[in-house]
């Protein structure tokens, strides 16, 4: 045994040699001449008279607007310089455009002085335009071993506090609208002033304008002018009692100096820029061929709708449903919000190509504009054929076929239809089955869908729409299908499935689903005598399996700034509340006779779903964070949820130092689960789940069409079962067991974005918390051990996935 340790050491010091020599032979700074530096780093620091409230994304941006910028690294290591260098006389006749391509090596970025100054500036200017505008910045550089090390000291001094916005225009009407806004300005008095507030600002007092029937109104009549005096030094002579509160004032802002700034509104020609416009005539041709050339000629099917009229080519969509997304009305005041509005929800019916929205001014009436809709249609059928071949924690193989067919205007009226059959199998590697390669693959998991699904671009309900605007009426999506999975070996589960939905946008960043009535049919075509044998021990999971009716009703409220805020720094949040069986508990309670007739073995349930997400974006990393949770309450006739609304752990997705659905309840421990992987699932009622990864950017390969990130990351929780079970030891809640039952791995892995089109994800992970192990509150870290076979055999965990975890 100690043989084979001295052997195994020896190799790794042959390997590190090995890596050490060749990192020297191709030095980063090899080639360089007696004079030149490699330009290894640069360095901001931020100095100012008072606190700095974004300090890191003022230095992030700051950073960015350095000239020359240093080679990149991956983990401090400069790959691709050394990859340069082991090829340096062919890659020294590449061309900066070749290089640029290349993605793969870099040419050492050798320090250049004169490109300091310039840098300088840029930094100055920025920070300038953040409002300190007496900003002073100090260059030094320092030499070590062949390489340069550029600070840049930024003197911030002191920025400005807003003391008003003053908003001046010849126009009374102008004048009073932006008033009567003055809530909603970006620019508000005590805040930190920045030259970035100015074109947001700007934005705001165009867009209110415009939405006031403004036409003609743009940015370029929004003139700022600051005035800088300070407004809380001046004394008033009279009022002793006011210079006292002043002084008081001035100590709360730490003597930051104030400015107010000026809003000055211009006219290039006051008769067409402060003149109001209303909407005239409105003309919809819904179904333009060409989406490049407009005519007006030849024969249409023309339709009048109050005052909107139709002409169409062929009667290709019904009127009365583009009625109820177009949002520019005849009579009322042009309004910018209303053309942005109508382009959102004609494109949301997904049976146009192009849309276009034009407005003239009336020939007979120069104060009214007509408006002129076009729509060019597309394909209204479409077939797809998707194959799909994954790979997971239970299985080595996995692989998915889906037809589908859709029919974007079903009925004429921008219905959305979707029939889709699919099939797939899963196929683990088991190394003790079989003599060939091939023979250790054994099917694990089939599964079979056809599903069927049609989504009314309108509201479908007895009481009507009168809460709902035009803006945010909810779609109607009505689904039904039928879902079989065969645990080969242990059971077959078929679930008949049917609901509808409400959706609906209150807003960009706010999303509802409802659905009044869902129903799930849930049977058991067969079950092994094994399977049979081993629920029948715990009620628990025999609740679980059962054959079961499903009626019920949920909602979900969805908020996410991802858009809001371009990617940066932004939240997710999803909540979800189901209920089931307590309609058919009453129907009931209605008598034995009913009873008499028939016997339904319902599910009754009480479910709430959480989960949050937040993204913390730097330059060349991420950040994210998420929690998901559930809590499912059985009662009634229900002692479990049912299998198909329970909640699991583990796998590519959850867990990634556990297989999926091998984890818990709770503390309880089934080694066949662990070692074997034909196992029953491990679920449970209850859920609590933690992640969080680091994700950062690696390397480009083939011109940047596939794209290597890396990531590390640690992930918590567990599941639990509602209720105390004599034959499932440890698998319900407690919170005094809390501590113990959280289960915890981490890991590392490189994701592949593929043409910015697929992500493929390759993830290694290892448990350092096991909930089942009593001893030190389940912490194993002192048992890792990378040089044991029979370690990493039974703790590391590989994972590949499409896409990220979350």
């Amino acid at each position: 045994m100690k043989h084979g340790i001295i052997g195994h050491n020896k190799s790794v010091f042959t390997v590190l040699a090995v890596l050490s020599l060749l990192l020297i032979s191709c030095s980063p700074t090899k080639h360089l001449g007696k004079n030149q530096y490699l330009l290894r780093k640069n360095h901001v620091k931020i100095k100012s008279n008072g606190e700095i409230a974004n300090r890191p994304e003022l230095k992030d941006n700051m950073e960015r607007s350095i000239v020359q910028r240093p080679n990149s690294y991956t983990l401090g290591i400069p790959t691709k310089i050394l990859l340069y260098n082991l090829k340096y006389k062919k890659n020294e006749k590449l061309t900066t455009e070749e290089l640029t391509k290349s993605k793969t090596i870099e040419r050492p970025v050798i320090y250049d002085s004169s490109t300091i100054p310039q840098s300088s500036l840029n930094i100055r200017s920025y920070i300038y335009n953040q409002g300190y505008f007496s900003a002073k910045v100090k260059d030094t550089v320092r030499f070590e071993n062949k390489k340069a090390y550029v600070t840049y000291e930024v003197d911030a001094g002191g920025n400005f506090l807003v003391n008003k916005e003053i908003i001046k225009t010849t126009d009374s009407t102008v004048q009073q609208i932006i008033n009567a806004d003055a809530t909603n300005a970006t620019i508000k008095m005590g805040m930190e002033y920045a030259n970035t507030l100015l074109p947001i600002e700007r934005g705001r007092i165009t867009s209110l304008l415009r939405d006031h029937g403004y036409y003609n109104f743009n940015q370029d009549n929004i003139i700022f002018q600051l005035d800088t005096a300070d407004k809380m030094a001046m004394i008033d002579v009279e009022d002793q009692f006011e210079n006292v509160i002043k002084f008081v004032q001035r100590q709360k802002i730490r003597r930051k100096p104030e400015l107010d700034v000026i809003a000055q509104i211009t006219a290039d020609d006051v008769d067409s820029t402060f003149k109001r416009y209303h909407i005239g005539k409105v003309i919809v041709y819904p179904d333009n061929p060409n989406a490049k050339e407009y005519r007006d000629t030849g024969v249409f099917i023309t339709k009048k709708y109050g005052d909107y009229t139709f002409k169409y080519k062929e009667y290709y969509v019904n009127a009365s449903v583009l009625l109820n997304h177009i949002f520019i009305s005849p009579g009322k005041y042009f309004m910018q919000s209303d053309y942005d509005r109508t382009i959102s929800k004609l494109n949301e019916l997904g049976i146009f190509q192009y849309i276009r929205i034009s407005f003239d001014v009336d020939s007979t009436n120069d104060s009214l504009l007509n408006c002129t809709i076009i729509l060019n249609k597309t394909l209204k059928h479409d077939f797809n054929c998707n194959f799909d071949a994954t790979n997971g924690s239970t299985y080595a193989v996995g692989s998915a076929l889906t037809v589908s067919y859709i029919d974007k205007n079903l009925f004429k009226g921008a219905n959305f239809f979707r029939m889709s059959a699919s099939g797939g199998i899963e196929l683990p590697f088991v190394p003790n089955v079989g003599k060939t390669f091939f023979d250790h693959f054994v099917v694990l998991t089939k599964y079979y869908n056809l599903n069927a699904s049609i989504d009314f671009p309108k509201f479908l309900s007895p009481i009507g729409a009168g809460n709902f605007a035009n803006s945010n009426m909810p779609h109607t999506i009505f689904t039904i299908g039928n879902n079989l999975m065969d645990r080969v070996s242990y059971f077959s589960l078929s679930n008949t499935n049917f609901s509808f939905t409400y959706n609906w946008h209150e807003t960009t960043t706010k999303t509802w689903d409802v659905s009044p009535a869902f129903v799930n049919i849930i049977r058991l075509p067969y079950q092994s005598d094994s399977f049979k044998t081993r629920i029948d021990t715990v009620p628990f999971l025999k609740d679980s399996y059962r054959q079961t009716f499903i009626e019920g009703e949920n909602i979900a409220f969805t908020y996410s700034d991802q858009d809001k805020k371009l990617g940066k720094n932004y939240s997710y949040l999803h909540l979800g509340f189901e209920e089931a069986g307590a309609l058919l508990g009453g129907l009931d309670k209605i008598g034995t006779a009913l009873n008499s007739l028939y016997q339904i073995q319902y599910a009754q349930y009480l479910k709430l779903d959480v989960e949050g997400k937040h993204f913390f974006t730097f330059k060349k990393s991420t950040v994210a964070m998420r929690f998901a949770g559930g809590i499912g309450l059985p009662y009634g006739q229900s002692s479990a949820l049912p299998y198909i609304k329970q909640y699991f752990v583990g796998g590519p997705y959850s867990l990634r130092g556990w297989r999926v659905r091998s984890l818990g309840p709770g503390r309880y421990f089934d080694s066949a689960a662990q070692n074997n992987v034909n196992y029953i699932d491990q679920t449970g009622d209850i859920k609590l789940e933690f992640n969080t990864e680091y994700r950062f950017k690696m390397a480009q390969f083939f011109s940047g069409l596939i794209k290597m990130n890396g990531a590390v990351f640690l992930d918590a929780g567990n599941i639990w079962s509602s209720k105390k079970e004599s034959n499932y030891t440890g698998a319900e809640f407690a919170f005094n067991k809390l501590g113990q039952d959280i289960a915890a791995d981490i890991g590392a892995g490189a994701r592949f974005d593929i043409l910015s089109f697929i992500t493929l994800r390759f993830d290694v992970a290892f448990p350092i918390k096991k909930p089942y192990v009593l001893t030190n509150y389940g912490w194993v870290i002192k048992d890792v051990d990378f040089n044991n076979p029979t370690w990493r055999a039974n703790n590391i965990v590989f994972n590949f996935a499409i896409g990220y975890p979350f």
